[in-house]
């Protein structure tokens, strides 16, 4: 009895496997904040990609690539295709265009709307694709 005492006492204050139980305690929360920022930055990477294209798209308007009077369906469909041709962050079929006209101060203008939506690689972060989106103003006269 006494030999399977001091052999139980000596296991509880034994510092053999320590290292790995606390390595297994720290690793799973570190590597989820690892896995977590590197998400993040790829959000950041598609939202910033998202802005080139729509960008590119305006400024085929503002330089006259497209004419500033043409018929909305036609400016319509080159600045879909302005936006989805310069898009490298994801899939552009996945991109959703719209183009609306607006008048802030007796201005006229097309809003060019972009959104996309971005889904996560690890599972449990969103249960649905989180939506970017941005827009830009282009003068119409």
């Amino acid at each position: 009895m006494t030999a399977s005492l001091s052999t139980l006492r000596r296991a509880w204050c034994s510092q053999s496997g320590a290292m790995a139980v606390e390595f297994a305690l720290v690793c799973f929360p570190l590597l989820l904040l690892v896995l977590g920022i590197v998400e993040f930055g790829r959000a950041l990477y598609v939202r910033n990609d998202l802005s080139y294209a729509t960008d590119i798209a305006a400024r085929t308007v503002l330089i006259g690539q497209i004419a500033r009077d043409a018929p909305d369906s036609e400016v319509q469909a080159k600045l879909e295709s302005a936006v989805r041709d310069s898009f490298d962050g994801g899939d552009p079929l996945l991109l959703q265009v719209s183009v609306s006209k607006e008048t802030v101060d007796g201005i006229a203008f097309r809003v060019l709307s972009v959104r996309y939506p971005f889904t996560f690689f690890l599972p449990g972060l969103a249960e649905s694709p989180v939506s970017l989106g941005l827009s830009r103003r282009i003068p119409i006269g």
